[in-house]
């Protein structure tokens, strides 16, 4: 920093002995050291603030706000275009499964989307759950206590 040799610094002592007195030499040697060590503390936390705001600086530079929407908007309407079925899919053409049920009385040209399901004939559940016993008695098996 300061080109100053071993010589300078001896002959500034000798001048600050001769102006000061040898009294008053340890008090002013302290407060000069007081001095360097508070100039050297503000220039380490100037440095240290400079790199701070050297380093905030790239990281706003690395990170472009501006330039993340604009990315977002386009993957948005990326997204958006891809999920939209209207123009790819007819409702009408599609049908309804029929499951072998297919009635022929119905007219060709109504959706199935809008009819109900075909529900399974009553009369036939009635009649198998009629045939089974109601009242039968359990048989049990038990074997004779032997005393």
């Amino acid at each position: 920093m300061f080109d100053i040799g071993f010589l300078e610094v001896f002959l500034v002592l000798i001048i600050a002995l001769l102006v000061i007195g040898p009294e008053r030499m340890p008090e002013v040697a302290r407060k000069i050291g007081r001095l360097t060590g508070r100039v050297r503390r503000f220039v380490n936390s100037v440095k240290q603030d400079a790199q701070m705001q050297e380093t905030l600086k790239d990281f706003k530079e690395s990170v472009d706000f501006e330039e993340q929407k604009k990315q977002i908007h386009q993957i948005s309407n990326q997204l958006q275009s891809g999920l939209d079925f209207n123009q790819d899919l007819k409702l009408d053409e599609l049908q309804r499964p029929s499951f072998g049920n297919e009635n022929q009385n119905e007219p060709s040209n109504r959706s199935q989307f809008n009819q109900a399901p075909i529900q399974p004939d009553t009369k036939e559940v009635v009649k198998k759950t009629d045939s089974t016993p109601k009242n039968t008695p359990l048989e049990t098996t038990s074997e004779p206590k032997q005393s």
